[in-house]
């Protein structure tokens, strides 16, 4: 005889009285020099269905920040930081355009004492001038009544003239000291863009997660004092706010995943806890396991499925193992009896070891509905009640 059938199946929400993980179990002694024989009833209840598989939390929606110039970072906000948008993310190494600013800013100070000054050389000259004009502008009166003669008019308007000519020359260079400050200011200007691209600030509210940089053998995070090339993924600020829980399903498997379906997710740092689930999307195209300790191909084919969190939870964070119960079906008043009573023959058929009240043990073919890796539903071949071996008899 073969051995009990497996299946990576579980069962959630039995009616029956477990002992130890199992059902009732009673030991049964064979007519011959083996050993105790472990027993179980058959039971009927309610029972349901479930595909457990293990996943990782990953956010639906997520922005990435990338590097924009290749200097070394010199500080970087800790993972797992609950930003906000605006927040500073990361500092690269700017030493020389701090230097090259505070020089910029030196110059602008002097170009801006230039224009004051200038401005209030302009000032005073157009008080001369000013006064210039006035005297100039009582002269010709005086001429005409005689208390002064031509000469002495005709010298007081060149004077005049020449102090006009003149303010025209403080007034080139206020102009001047102003291009002088406009040029000073674009300078700062530009020096603090050169500043500003050594940060990064959160685009986006989020949860700070660190790229990985290097190849497949030998991955790291991004870190402090690293120097990254201009265009390369820095953070990344996932939306919390809707989750998902990346898994796979094996290909046998695949017809028993439904979109909609219900799912119950543990996350393995907050044990006790669970969240509510919905399988969002179910893969179309199988593709080869990858081994999580060698990060080779197993052989195994698999289908991707996307689990979507029902829950909002400031706890679930990307990356975090999730362990993902899918249901695949609910039996009303069914029949089921542990899967370790359960075998295969010779000839391929479901097969059960009956014992009767007497004591007599019989081969019982079985059809079954569903299993689980601790159960298995029986449409036919036995009732509620019955009693089934959990190993096979040395002899009939």
């Amino acid at each position: 005889m073969r051995g009990a059938l497996l299946s990576r199946w579980r069962v959630v929400g039995l009616a029956c009285v477990l002992v130890a993980g199992g059902l009732a179990v009673r030991g049964l002694r064979s007519d011959g020099p083996s050993t105790e024989i472990p027993r179980a009833k058959v039971e009927r209840g309610d029972v349901r269905l479930t595909l457990t598989e293990s996943g990782e939390l990953r956010a639906e929606q997520q922005t990435t920040v990338s590097a924009s110039n290749d200097k070394q970072i010199v500080w970087l906000v800790p993972e797992g930081t609950r930003v906000r948008k605006g927040d500073l993310l990361i500092r690269f190494e700017a030493q020389k355009y701090e230097i090259a600013k505070a020089t910029a800013e030196s110059v602008l100070a002097v170009a801006r004492a230039d224009l004051a000054r200038a401005l209030s050389d302009r000032e005073a000259r157009k008080a001369t001038e000013q006064k210039a004009w006035l005297d100039y502008q009582s002269l010709p009166e005086l001429a005409e009544k005689g208390y002064i003669n031509h000469n002495e008019l005709e010298q007081a308007r060149l004077a005049y003239e020449e102090v006009k000519a003149g303010s025209r020359s403080y007034d080139a260079t206020v102009e001047a000291a102003r291009a002088n400050v406009a040029r000073a200011e674009q300078d700062v200007e530009q020096q603090q863009r050169k500043l500003d691209e050594g940060t990064v600030r959160a685009p986006r509210d989020g949860v700070v997660v660190y790229a990985i940089a290097g190849d497949a053998q030998n991955p790291r995070k991004v870190a402090l004092g690293m120097i990254p090339f201009e265009g390369m993924d820095l953070l990344y600020l996932p939306d919390t706010s809707s989750m998902l829980v990346d898994a796979e399903v094996a290909e046998t498997d695949l017809g028993k995943v439904q979109l909609g379906s219900t799912a119950e997710l543990r996350i393995d740092a907050y044990p006790g806890v669970t969240f509510r689930g919905e399988v969002a999307k179910v893969g179309a195209l199988a593709h080869q396991k990858i081994s999580r300790v060698t990060g080779k191909p197993t052989g195994a084919k698999v289908f991707d499925v996307a689990i979507k969190v029902l829950d909002v939870d400031e706890r679930l964070k990307p990356g975090l193992t999730t362990t993902v119960e899918m249901l695949v079906s609910e039996q009303k008043d069914a029949i089921y009896l542990p899967i370790a009573g359960v075998f295969l023959d010779e000839l391929e058929r479901t097969i059960v070891y009956r014992r009767d009240a007497s004591g007599h043990v019989e081969v019982r073919p079985i059809e079954i509905a569903g299993s689980t890796d601790r159960i298995a539903i029986v449409t036919a071949g036995l009732e509620a009640g019955d009693e089934i071996l959990l190993a096979p008899p040395e002899r009939l």
